[in-house]
């Protein structure tokens, strides 16, 4: 017979996510260490009831392994072009205990990898070496974009808006409200685009990319960009007026006025096509 024990919610609810998340204790965190205000001592056969073919610590079993295996799951489809650079058996170790040091709390699973370029970062192989190794910061930078992505596709924000056109004046040119810049030590996008586009891409080598994601009615569009395209872009999403992007542009690339007028007719004209502004 079990015996009684009562248990404050919030310890309880921490014991339980420990149970799920770390079954081997790989954090060093003893989920009876949780437990320490219950009136009792509490065990997994205190909490959790066996059955006939079952003990308490089989049925938790089912529950760990079915757990862990739906977040892996939000983790590959959050992370998919990761999982395939990695391949499947590291992303998995790597999310696992990524998912056991560092448990979501937030009820919406697309959170779920939201630090996970960071652990990416903190726990790297190369970490103690003098020499770096560049696939490692390829992964970092794929897990950031990828997570990005996500995040870009669910952004709240204005959708009702007019599109500028080739004649709506400079001065009226605004970036539409979902616009992120990237710029990456590796062409990240190109991987990824390849990636989703079942082409099979290999390990890319190291070349400085940049491009810009934006979203219209609830599509999103990448595009890729020159350094100068994103320095400018940059200016004017800090500025939010053509003008000042305009001067900051030529100071900051020590440009010639004629030649950049000549450059930014076709910036525009190619970025009003694409749906970069509105009105």
């Amino acid at each position: 017979m079990q015996k009684t024990v009562k248990i404050p919610l919030k310890d309880f609810q921490q014991w339980m996510q420990q149970l799920l998340l770390d079954p081997y204790q790989q954090t060093g965190v003893n989920p009876d260490d949780l437990l320490s205000n219950a009136e009792n001592a509490a065990s997994i056969e205190d909490v959790i009831c066996h059955s006939e073919k079952l003990t308490a610590k089989q049925h938790l079993a089912i529950y760990q392994r079915s757990y862990i295996a739906r977040l892996r799951n939000c983790m590959s489809q959050q992370f998919s072009a990761l999982e395939y650079a990695l391949g499947e058996a590291i992303f998995c170790a790597f999310a696992d205990d990524y998912l056991a040091s560092k448990p979501s709390y937030n009820y919406n699973l697309s959170f779920l990898g939201a630090h996970f370029a960071e652990y990416l970062e903190n726990n790297r192989p190369d970490a103690n070496e003098d020499v770096k190794e560049d696939w490692i910061d390829f992964m970092i930078e794929l897990a950031r974009f990828e997570y990005a992505i996500g995040v870009l596709f669910d952004e709240k924000a204005e959708e009702n808006y007019q599109l500028a056109t080739i004649y709506t004046p400079e001065n009226e040119l605004k970036l539409v409200p979902v616009f992120s810049l990237f710029k990456f030590q590796f062409p990240v996008r190109k991987y990824y685009y390849d990636f989703k586009n079942d082409k099979n891409p290999d390990l890319p080598l190291q070349n400085e990319s940049y491009c810009v994601v934006l979203r219209h009615k609830f599509k999103l569009s990448i595009y890729d960009l020159h350094k100068e395209q994103y320095d400018f872009l940059c200016f004017l999403k800090e500025h939010k007026d053509i003008a000042s992007a305009k001067e900051l542009f030529k100071i900051h690339c020590k440009e010639n006025t004629v030649q950049f007028e000549q450059v930014w007719s076709s910036w525009k004209e190619r970025w009003l096509d694409a749906h970069f502004f509105r009105v």
